[in-house]
């Protein structure tokens, strides 16, 4: 790793020499090692101490999630009573979208959309969709974010442009 970090170094200030004077001579043999430098940065060289150290991650990001027990966001969130989509009253779809809003803040849960919808298909979506998702019930104060459009790709205008 500090051979990648000292590669970095040599090559932005080879980048910062050549901008501010491009003839001045860089005290390298030629442009093959030049062509060294920034393949090695832009490969990036992982020695067996990375490795060992990204393995012993991986193993203890396993060994403390393997025994989480799993809940719905509905159980999460203290089984809420919340109306049927289908039960509401136009006018009332925005206070009740609202209140689901702020109870799911209450618990860190942020349910996010890119795109402008009807508040209607956002209670849905929430209610119908995002209650039924599967979390860590580790009792920690994690935040949780939920994106519409990655349960409805095809409604991502983003993708469009």
């Amino acid at each position: 790793m500090k051979s990648q970090n000292k590669n970095t170094k040599d090559t932005k200030n080879l980048k910062k020499r050549n901008r501010e004077d491009p003839d001045e001579d860089l005290g390298l043999k030629d442009e093959h090692e030049i062509e060294e430098m920034l393949e090695e940065e832009m490969h990036g060289e992982l020695d067996e101490e990375d490795d060992e150290e990204f393995i012993h991650n991986v193993e203890e990001f396993k060994k403390e999630h393997s025994k989480s027990k799993m809940i719905s966001i509905y159980k999460m969130i203290k089984k809420p009573k919340f109306p049927d989509v289908k039960k509401l009253d136009p006018k009332s779809i925005k206070d009740e979208l609202k209140k689901l809003i702020l109870h799911l803040d209450n618990f860190n849960i942020i349910v996010h959309f890119h795109n402008d919808f009807p508040d209607k298909e956002k209670y849905r979506f929430i209610t119908e969709e995002i209650f039924k998702e599967a979390v860590e019930d580790d009792k920690k104060n994690h935040h949780i974010t939920f994106l519409y459009e990655d349960y409805h790709p095809e409604m991502d205008d983003e993708d469009d442009e």
